[in-house]
Protein backbone atom coordinates (compact mmCIF):
# COMPACT_ATOMS: atom_id res chain seq x y z
CA UNK A 1 0.00 0.00 0.00
CA UNK A 2 2.69 2.76 -1.13
CA UNK A 3 5.44 1.02 0.17
CA UNK A 4 4.57 2.18 3.91
CA UNK A 5 2.89 0.19 6.70
CA UNK A 6 1.42 2.25 10.09
CA UNK A 7 2.07 -1.04 12.63
CA UNK A 8 5.46 -1.96 10.53
CA UNK A 9 7.55 0.44 11.69
CA UNK A 10 7.63 2.43 8.27
CA UNK A 11 5.57 5.73 8.16
CA UNK A 12 5.01 8.75 5.55
CA UNK A 13 6.92 11.32 5.89
CA UNK A 14 4.40 13.75 6.19
CA UNK A 15 2.92 11.67 9.48
CA UNK A 16 6.27 12.22 11.06
CA UNK A 17 6.99 15.76 10.35
CA UNK A 18 3.16 16.97 11.22
CA UNK A 19 3.40 16.37 14.45
CA UNK A 20 6.20 18.04 15.05
CA UNK A 21 5.32 21.18 12.74
CA UNK A 22 2.30 21.25 14.85
CA UNK A 23 3.81 21.12 18.32
CA UNK A 24 6.59 24.09 17.32
CA UNK A 25 3.31 26.22 15.88
CA UNK A 26 2.04 25.79 19.59
CA UNK A 27 5.36 26.49 20.68
CA UNK A 28 5.04 30.23 19.20
CA UNK A 29 2.11 30.88 21.32
CA UNK A 30 3.50 29.07 24.95
CA UNK A 31 3.62 32.39 26.87
CA UNK A 32 0.94 34.64 24.97
CA UNK A 33 -1.78 31.39 25.01
CA UNK A 34 -0.40 29.05 27.08
CA UNK A 35 -3.47 26.97 28.00
CA UNK A 36 -4.64 26.82 24.26
CA UNK A 37 -1.17 25.97 23.35
CA UNK A 38 -0.72 23.22 25.87
CA UNK A 39 -4.02 21.54 24.93
CA UNK A 40 -3.24 21.34 21.29
CA UNK A 41 -0.07 20.00 22.13
CA UNK A 42 -1.30 17.54 24.64
CA UNK A 43 -3.74 16.13 21.46
CA UNK A 44 -0.99 16.06 19.24
CA UNK A 45 1.05 14.35 21.75
CA UNK A 46 -1.37 11.30 22.24
CA UNK A 47 -2.06 10.63 19.02
CA UNK A 48 1.58 10.58 18.24
CA UNK A 49 1.67 8.17 20.95
CA UNK A 50 -0.86 5.76 20.09
CA UNK A 51 0.31 5.81 16.65
CA UNK A 52 4.18 5.85 16.34
CA UNK A 53 5.36 6.75 19.56
CA UNK A 54 8.21 9.31 18.23
CA UNK A 55 10.53 10.99 20.71
CA UNK A 56 10.64 13.80 19.18
CA UNK A 57 7.14 15.41 19.61
CA UNK A 58 7.28 14.12 23.41
CA UNK A 59 10.38 16.51 23.92
CA UNK A 60 8.97 19.17 22.95
CA UNK A 61 5.58 18.67 24.31
CA UNK A 62 8.00 18.86 27.65
CA UNK A 63 8.65 22.53 26.54
CA UNK A 64 4.92 22.95 26.39
CA UNK A 65 4.63 21.90 29.70
CA UNK A 66 6.91 23.97 31.29
CA UNK A 67 5.93 27.28 29.65
CA UNK A 68 1.89 26.36 30.60
CA UNK A 69 3.11 25.54 34.52
CA UNK A 70 5.74 28.78 34.14
CA UNK A 71 3.42 31.54 32.47
CA UNK A 72 -0.17 30.21 32.64
CA UNK A 73 -3.18 30.65 34.98
CA UNK A 74 -2.95 29.69 38.49
CA UNK A 75 -5.80 26.97 37.39
CA UNK A 76 -4.14 26.42 34.77
CA UNK A 77 -0.69 25.85 37.09
CA UNK A 78 -2.97 23.80 39.66
CA UNK A 79 -4.61 21.51 36.79
CA UNK A 80 -1.29 20.69 35.44
CA UNK A 81 0.40 19.44 38.47
CA UNK A 82 -2.53 17.08 38.90
CA UNK A 83 -2.51 16.00 35.86
CA UNK A 84 1.03 14.95 35.34
CA UNK A 85 0.80 13.42 38.57
CA UNK A 86 -2.12 11.51 37.60
CA UNK A 87 -1.23 10.60 34.52
CA UNK A 88 2.00 9.15 36.08
CA UNK A 89 0.64 7.16 38.31
CA UNK A 90 -2.02 5.76 35.62
CA UNK A 91 0.19 5.08 33.56
CA UNK A 92 2.89 2.91 35.86
CA UNK A 93 -0.21 1.32 37.17
CA UNK A 94 -1.65 0.04 33.91
CA UNK A 95 2.07 -1.10 32.97
CA UNK A 96 2.43 -3.06 35.88
CA UNK A 97 -0.98 -4.63 35.88
CA UNK A 98 -0.75 -5.67 32.93
CA UNK A 99 2.71 -6.54 31.85
CA UNK A 100 6.29 -6.60 33.71
CA UNK A 101 6.54 -5.29 36.59
CA UNK A 102 10.17 -3.88 36.42
CA UNK A 103 9.30 -2.80 32.60
CA UNK A 104 6.16 -0.64 33.93
CA UNK A 105 7.94 0.94 36.70
CA UNK A 106 10.69 1.73 34.52
CA UNK A 107 8.28 3.31 32.35
CA UNK A 108 6.56 5.27 34.92
CA UNK A 109 9.56 6.74 35.59
CA UNK A 110 10.77 7.67 32.38
CA UNK A 111 6.78 9.10 31.69
CA UNK A 112 7.38 11.30 35.29
CA UNK A 113 10.49 12.51 33.58
CA UNK A 114 8.81 13.77 30.72
CA UNK A 115 5.35 15.20 32.59
CA UNK A 116 6.15 15.28 36.16
CA UNK A 117 9.78 16.81 35.69
CA UNK A 118 9.04 20.16 33.31
CA UNK A 119 5.82 20.67 35.52
CA UNK A 120 7.29 21.25 38.58
CA UNK A 121 10.79 22.75 37.44
CA UNK A 122 8.16 25.58 36.08
CA UNK A 123 6.26 25.81 39.26
CA UNK A 124 9.23 26.12 41.37
CA UNK A 125 10.36 29.28 39.21
CA UNK A 126 6.70 30.51 38.97
CA UNK A 127 7.25 30.25 42.82
CA UNK A 128 10.72 32.47 42.80
CA UNK A 129 9.13 34.75 40.61
CA UNK A 130 6.24 35.75 42.73
CA UNK A 131 8.30 35.80 45.50
CA UNK A 132 10.69 38.21 44.32
CA UNK A 133 7.72 40.43 42.74
CA UNK A 134 6.26 40.23 46.54
CA UNK A 135 9.23 41.33 48.20
CA UNK A 136 10.15 44.30 45.26
CA UNK A 137 6.41 45.73 46.17
CA UNK A 138 6.93 44.95 49.88
CA UNK A 139 10.64 47.25 49.23
CA UNK A 140 8.42 49.53 47.32
CA UNK A 141 5.94 50.30 49.41
CA UNK A 142 8.56 50.63 52.59
CA UNK A 143 10.58 53.17 50.29
CA UNK A 144 7.24 55.38 49.70
CA UNK A 145 6.26 55.26 53.70
CA UNK A 146 9.84 56.14 54.52
CA UNK A 147 9.57 59.12 52.26
CA UNK A 148 6.50 59.93 53.59
CA UNK A 149 7.99 59.80 56.79
CA UNK A 150 10.81 61.54 55.41
CA UNK A 151 8.32 64.56 54.45
CA UNK A 152 6.41 64.67 57.41
CA UNK A 153 9.84 64.81 59.85
CA UNK A 154 10.82 67.64 56.79
CA UNK A 155 8.06 69.44 57.17
CA UNK A 156 7.66 69.36 60.70
CA UNK A 157 11.24 70.83 61.29
CA UNK A 158 10.78 73.49 58.55
CA UNK A 159 7.41 74.32 60.64
CA UNK A 160 9.24 74.69 63.90
CA UNK A 161 12.06 77.19 61.99
CA UNK A 162 9.42 79.12 60.98
CA UNK A 163 7.73 79.55 64.14
CA UNK A 164 11.26 80.67 65.58
CA UNK A 165 11.99 82.76 63.28
CA UNK A 166 8.90 84.45 63.45
CA UNK A 167 8.67 84.53 67.00
CA UNK A 168 12.30 85.47 67.93
CA UNK A 169 13.52 87.15 64.92
CA UNK A 170 10.54 89.02 62.96
CA UNK A 171 9.35 90.60 66.12
CA UNK A 172 12.47 91.93 66.89
CA UNK A 173 12.42 93.16 63.22
CA UNK A 174 9.34 94.50 64.04
CA UNK A 175 10.21 96.32 67.87
CA UNK A 176 13.00 98.02 65.89
CA UNK A 177 10.99 99.42 63.55
CA UNK A 178 8.17 100.53 65.37
CA UNK A 179 10.17 102.62 67.72
CA UNK A 180 12.30 103.97 64.66
CA UNK A 181 9.17 105.14 63.28
CA UNK A 182 8.02 106.34 66.81
CA UNK A 183 11.35 108.33 67.46
CA UNK A 184 11.24 109.89 63.76
CA UNK A 185 7.72 110.79 64.56
CA UNK A 186 8.59 112.64 67.85
CA UNK A 187 11.36 114.38 65.84
CA UNK A 188 9.43 115.24 63.03
CA UNK A 189 6.53 116.72 65.75
CA UNK A 190 8.86 118.35 67.61
CA UNK A 191 10.42 120.18 64.43
CA UNK A 192 7.47 121.42 63.20
CA UNK A 193 6.73 123.23 66.83
CA UNK A 194 10.15 124.46 67.28
CA UNK A 195 10.94 125.71 63.56
CA UNK A 196 10.75 129.55 63.03
CA UNK A 197 11.95 129.02 58.96
CA UNK A 198 12.66 126.90 56.20
CA UNK A 199 16.48 127.37 57.58
CA UNK A 200 15.36 125.29 60.71
CA UNK A 201 13.38 122.55 58.34
CA UNK A 202 16.03 121.95 56.31
CA UNK A 203 18.36 121.95 59.22
CA UNK A 204 16.21 119.12 60.86
CA UNK A 205 15.93 117.24 57.61
CA UNK A 206 19.91 117.07 57.27
CA UNK A 207 20.13 116.22 60.85
CA UNK A 208 22.77 113.08 61.12
CA UNK A 209 20.70 111.20 63.33
CA UNK A 210 17.20 111.46 61.74
CA UNK A 211 18.87 109.99 58.48
CA UNK A 212 20.13 107.33 61.01
CA UNK A 213 17.05 106.32 62.50
CA UNK A 214 15.87 106.25 58.57
CA UNK A 215 17.88 104.01 57.34
CA UNK A 216 17.23 101.69 60.47
CA UNK A 217 13.28 102.22 60.00
CA UNK A 218 14.18 100.91 56.39
CA UNK A 219 16.10 98.18 56.43
CA UNK A 220 13.95 97.00 59.38
CA UNK A 221 11.50 96.94 57.36
CA UNK A 222 12.63 95.52 54.34
CA UNK A 223 14.29 92.68 57.05
CA UNK A 224 10.72 92.05 58.50
CA UNK A 225 9.39 91.50 54.64
CA UNK A 226 12.04 88.92 53.78
CA UNK A 227 11.19 87.14 56.92
CA UNK A 228 7.98 86.96 56.88
CA UNK A 229 8.46 85.83 52.63
CA UNK A 230 11.31 83.03 54.57
CA UNK A 231 8.16 82.39 56.42
CA UNK A 232 5.69 81.36 54.41
CA UNK A 233 8.65 79.37 52.81
CA UNK A 234 8.92 77.51 55.53
CA UNK A 235 5.78 76.88 56.04
CA UNK A 236 5.12 75.36 52.97
CA UNK A 237 5.44 71.91 51.50
CA UNK A 238 6.24 72.57 47.89
CA UNK A 239 10.19 73.48 48.95
CA UNK A 240 12.48 76.27 47.00
CA UNK A 241 9.92 76.07 43.90
CA UNK A 242 7.38 78.38 45.47
CA UNK A 243 6.72 81.67 43.83
CA UNK A 244 7.99 83.83 46.10
CA UNK A 245 9.81 87.45 45.64
CA UNK A 246 13.27 86.34 44.82
CA UNK A 247 16.12 89.17 44.83
CA UNK A 248 17.30 89.61 41.36
CA UNK A 249 20.51 90.80 39.62
CA UNK A 250 18.38 94.02 38.52
CA UNK A 251 18.15 94.71 42.36
CA UNK A 252 22.10 95.13 43.13
CA UNK A 253 22.27 98.64 42.24
CA UNK A 254 19.21 99.32 44.57
CA UNK A 255 20.66 97.29 47.32
CA UNK A 256 24.38 99.52 47.14
CA UNK A 257 22.09 102.10 47.20
CA UNK A 258 20.57 101.24 50.26
CA UNK A 259 23.70 101.27 52.07
CA UNK A 260 25.14 104.37 51.23
CA UNK A 261 23.79 106.09 54.03
CA UNK A 262 25.70 103.79 56.04
CA UNK A 263 28.67 103.66 54.30
CA UNK A 264 28.82 107.52 54.18
CA UNK A 265 28.69 107.67 58.40
CA UNK A 266 31.64 105.28 58.47
CA UNK A 267 33.58 107.32 55.68
CA UNK A 268 33.64 104.70 52.48
CA UNK A 269 32.90 105.50 49.31
CA UNK A 270 30.47 102.89 47.32
CA UNK A 271 31.83 102.88 44.04
CA UNK A 272 29.96 100.12 41.39
CA UNK A 273 30.68 98.93 38.30
CA UNK A 274 27.35 96.50 36.66
CA UNK A 275 26.54 95.86 33.62
CA UNK A 276 23.93 97.53 31.40
CA UNK A 277 22.05 94.04 31.06
CA UNK A 278 22.78 91.39 33.12
CA UNK A 279 22.32 87.76 31.59
CA UNK A 280 19.10 85.64 32.25
CA UNK A 281 20.20 83.35 34.99
CA UNK A 282 18.14 80.68 37.09
CA UNK A 283 16.29 82.41 40.50
CA UNK A 284 19.05 79.90 42.50
CA UNK A 285 22.11 81.85 40.85
CA UNK A 286 20.28 85.61 41.42
CA UNK A 287 19.61 84.59 45.04
CA UNK A 288 22.91 83.05 45.52
CA UNK A 289 24.63 86.26 43.91
CA UNK A 290 22.33 88.87 45.59
CA UNK A 291 22.90 87.53 48.99
CA UNK A 292 26.92 87.32 48.54
CA UNK A 293 26.77 91.33 47.93
CA UNK A 294 24.83 91.83 50.58
CA UNK A 295 26.65 89.83 53.20
CA UNK A 296 29.82 91.54 51.77
CA UNK A 297 28.24 94.64 52.10
CA UNK A 298 27.29 94.08 55.47
CA UNK A 299 30.87 93.15 56.37
CA UNK A 300 32.05 95.96 54.63
CA UNK A 301 30.10 98.35 56.68
CA UNK A 302 31.52 96.37 60.35
CA UNK A 303 34.90 96.34 59.19
CA UNK A 304 36.27 98.36 57.21
CA UNK A 305 38.22 101.67 57.38
CA UNK A 306 37.20 104.81 55.67
CA UNK A 307 38.32 104.97 51.89
CA UNK A 308 36.62 103.60 48.55
CA UNK A 309 34.77 100.37 48.12
CA UNK A 310 34.71 98.77 44.83
CA UNK A 311 31.72 96.76 43.95
CA UNK A 312 32.11 94.73 40.84
CA UNK A 313 29.41 92.39 38.54
CA UNK A 314 31.02 90.53 35.31
CA UNK A 315 29.92 88.02 32.87
CA UNK A 316 31.57 85.82 30.88
CA UNK A 317 33.02 83.16 29.78
CA UNK A 318 29.67 81.39 30.77
CA UNK A 319 30.15 82.60 34.46
CA UNK A 320 29.38 85.57 36.46
CA UNK A 321 32.31 86.99 39.08
CA UNK A 322 31.15 89.26 41.71
CA UNK A 323 34.14 91.21 44.08
CA UNK A 324 33.56 93.51 46.69
CA UNK A 325 37.27 94.60 47.87
CA UNK A 326 37.86 97.76 50.82
CA UNK A 327 40.28 99.47 52.47
CA UNK A 328 41.79 97.77 55.47
CA UNK A 329 43.24 100.64 57.05
CA UNK A 330 43.02 104.21 56.40
CA UNK A 331 44.73 106.28 53.98
CA UNK A 332 46.98 107.55 56.79
CA UNK A 333 47.58 103.64 57.48
CA UNK A 334 45.76 103.60 60.90
CA UNK A 335 42.58 101.57 61.73
CA UNK A 336 38.90 103.25 61.49
CA UNK A 337 37.38 104.20 64.15
CA UNK A 338 34.39 102.12 64.31
CA UNK A 339 31.05 102.78 66.40
CA UNK A 340 29.93 100.94 69.17
CA UNK A 341 27.41 99.21 67.69
CA UNK A 342 30.28 97.81 65.26
CA UNK A 343 32.93 96.69 68.02
CA UNK A 344 31.19 93.01 68.23
CA UNK A 345 32.84 90.54 66.76
CA UNK A 346 31.07 87.90 64.22
CA UNK A 347 31.99 84.52 64.67
CA UNK A 348 32.70 84.21 60.51
CA UNK A 349 29.54 82.49 59.63
CA UNK A 350 29.33 85.47 56.90
CA UNK A 351 32.19 84.35 55.12
CA UNK A 352 31.11 80.75 55.59
CA UNK A 353 27.61 81.35 54.42
CA UNK A 354 28.98 82.85 51.47
CA UNK A 355 31.21 79.97 50.70
CA UNK A 356 28.06 77.35 50.93
CA UNK A 357 25.97 79.57 48.89
CA UNK A 358 28.49 79.88 46.06
CA UNK A 359 29.45 75.87 46.58
CA UNK A 360 25.90 75.09 46.00
CA UNK A 361 25.61 75.89 42.75
CA UNK A 362 28.92 74.89 41.49
CA UNK A 363 30.85 78.36 42.02
CA UNK A 364 34.34 79.35 43.55
CA UNK A 365 33.96 81.73 46.63
CA UNK A 366 37.11 82.81 48.07
CA UNK A 367 37.83 86.02 50.53
CA UNK A 368 40.92 87.37 52.24
CA UNK A 369 44.05 89.87 51.74
CA UNK A 370 43.70 91.55 47.68
CA UNK A 371 47.88 90.38 47.30
CA UNK A 372 47.36 93.09 44.24
CA UNK A 373 46.71 95.89 46.77
CA UNK A 374 47.99 95.55 50.00
CA UNK A 375 46.15 97.04 52.49
CA UNK A 376 42.35 96.14 50.58
CA UNK A 377 40.44 93.30 51.54
CA UNK A 378 38.84 91.23 48.83
CA UNK A 379 35.81 88.88 48.96
CA UNK A 380 35.53 87.45 45.23
CA UNK A 381 33.45 84.72 43.66
CA UNK A 382 32.40 83.02 40.91
CA UNK A 383 29.27 81.36 39.92
CA UNK A 384 28.31 79.68 36.73
CA UNK A 385 25.76 81.29 34.57
CA UNK A 386 23.96 78.11 34.59
CA UNK A 387 22.57 75.87 38.02
CA UNK A 388 25.17 72.87 38.65
CA UNK A 389 23.55 70.11 39.86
Amino acid sequence: MGGSQVMGGDIPAWQAVLPVVVLCAATALRSARPAPAVAVGTLTVTVETMSSGGLGPVLIYTDLLYAAALYGAPWLCRLLQTGSITATLATTVVLVLTGDRSEGVTTGVIVALLLISPVWTGVLIRNHKERADTERQRAAQINRLAELDRKTVLQTERTRMARELHDLVANHLSAIAIHSSAVLSLAGTKGEGEKDGAGEEAGAEEDPVLRALAVIRENSVQGLAEMRRMVVLLRSDRGVDDDWDRPQLNALASLVDQARPAADAAALTLHTEFPEHFPEVSSVIEVTAYRIVQEALTNVLKHASAGRVHIRCETGAGQLTLSVDSPLTRPDGRARQRPVAQLTTGAGAGLAGMSERAALVGGIFDAGPDRTAPGRWRVRAVLPLTQHS
